[in-house]
């Protein structure tokens, strides 16, 4: 079973906005190479984290992050419709509703540091962790998967 992982996530892992973020952030990543976890997300992820990171760093980096992350993150075509049915169902924004319809798509657990996508994404019937506060319910469950 793969694992879809937000973009905040990886967000928390490169800027260090609070470094318990920063740490969380990191261990689950680790965790997820450790167990030899499959992590995919919707194309949007590679436009959504090249924007986030370029309010903080300069373009040249940011081109060498992404490109680096993509190196471990498979990217599957955005699920258009399906992530239609998800904002319909949940009201969830635009960019939630494709790594939820991603998680439904591939049958994924999906982790982020988004409460409001945790809310929709149970809503739409995933099985969602909100990392900063159930850090250590996601990776017992990704410890899980196999």
């Amino acid at each position: 079973m793969p694992v879809v992982v937000d973009t905040s996530v990886f967000v928390d892992s490169i800027l260090e906005f609070d470094e318990y973020r920063t740490k969380i952030a990191e261990d689950l990543l680790e965790t997820i190479q450790n167990e030899s976890l499959e992590i995919v997300n919707p194309v949007l992820f590679r436009v959504e984290l090249a924007g986030v990171l370029s309010r903080k760093l300069p373009e040249n980096r940011v081109k060498l992050i992404v490109e680096d992350i993509l190196e471990d993150v498979k990217l599957i075509p955005n699920p258009d419709d399906l992530a239609f049915e998800v904002a319909i169902k949940t009201g969830s924004r635009a960019a939630d509703a494709y790594f939820i319809a991603t998680a439904k798509l591939t049958n994924s657990i999906l982790v982020t540091n988004d409460r409001i996508m945790v809310k929709n994404a149970k809503k739409a019937g995933i099985d969602a962790y909100y990392l900063i506060e159930e850090f250590d319910k996601a990776v017992e469950r990704l410890k899980k998967i196999k």
